[in-house]
């Protein structure tokens, strides 16, 4: 019996004491890293990303976040699991190098993407956007969707891109800004709107979309992605992951989705 008392009292004070804690803990600490390792990539990549690991990866714990090239800094500064960082913007890949973020040693040329016009396949009746130019949009609906506001590689790419289309102005009232590609996305796949000016691999595990047109080599604006190993996180597993996402396997299966070499 005092041996039952003696627990009881010990485990009474060892509650408290936790109970004490809890609020610090929830304040101050930050979230505990999750198993595995950690992909900090675009939105549009991390279907395609996700099928490769599935293949080249199936039993290691990884996981993929979405995140645009203006947020990875504060993603850096939170996220101190992140392993690999892709990024479309090589300003911010600069910026990132000069804070010392990302491992000097560790970058690698991961894949091209192009700007193109994705449409929903339900709605096919087309118009030509512009005479001698190969995109089309489909009537119905009207607007197509672009991502031009925010302050990224993307909607400056996007932006140039059209101005090179030299769009007439029936075309220009048509498209309608979102502020990320994430919502974009949205619109497209609930069929708010019928088509969009995207990169090329958002096509990926999207049966409802399809390639509407392709500009002119000589106008095509190409998107490309650096892979790098975030600063401190040199190790033989992260370098085994970055072989996963960049080997033969993984270049094959890039290029089924719109993808290209680098």
């Amino acid at each position: 019996m005092v041996g039952i008392a003696r627990r009881a009292v010990l485990g009474g004070l060892t509650a408290l004491a936790l109970g004490a804690a809890a609020p610090v803990f929830a304040q101050g600490k930050p979230a505990p890293r999750p198993a595995g390792q950690v992909i900090l990539a675009p939105f549009q990549l991390i279907e395609p990303i996700k099928e490769i690991l599935a293949q080249t990866a199936p039993k290691r714990p990884i996981t993929v976040k979405p995140a645009s090239a203006g947020d990875l800094m504060a993603l850096l500064d939170t996220e101190a699991a992140a392993d690999l960082v892709l990024t479309d913007d090589p300003d911010q890949r600069r910026t990132l190098l000069e804070a010392g973020r990302l491992d000097l040693a560790g970058e690698t040329n991961f894949a091209r993407d192009r700007i193109v016009l994705l449409a929903r396949s339900e709605r096919a009746t087309p118009i030509r956007l512009r005479p001698g130019v190969n995109l089309v949009v489909p009537l119905e609906g009207n607007l197509i969707g672009v991502m031009t506001g925010a302050n990224d590689a993307l909607s400056r790419q996007t932006q140039a891109f059209l101005d090179r289309l030299k769009l007439d102005a029936p075309s220009v009232a048509l498209l309608q800004s979102f502020p990320s590609l994430a919502d974009l996305a949205l619109a497209l796949d609930d069929g708010q709107i019928p088509a969009a000016f995207v990169p090329a691999s958002l096509l990926t595990h999207r049966p409802h979309l399809e390639l509407s047109g392709t500009a002119p080599a000589d106008i095509e604006e190409t998107i490309r992605y650096s892979l790098d190993i975030v600063a401190g996180r040199d190790r033989p597993e992260t370098r085994a992951l970055r072989d996963a996402l960049t080997g033969p396997l993984a270049v094959s299966l890039l290029t089924r989705h719109g993808l290209m070499k680098p």
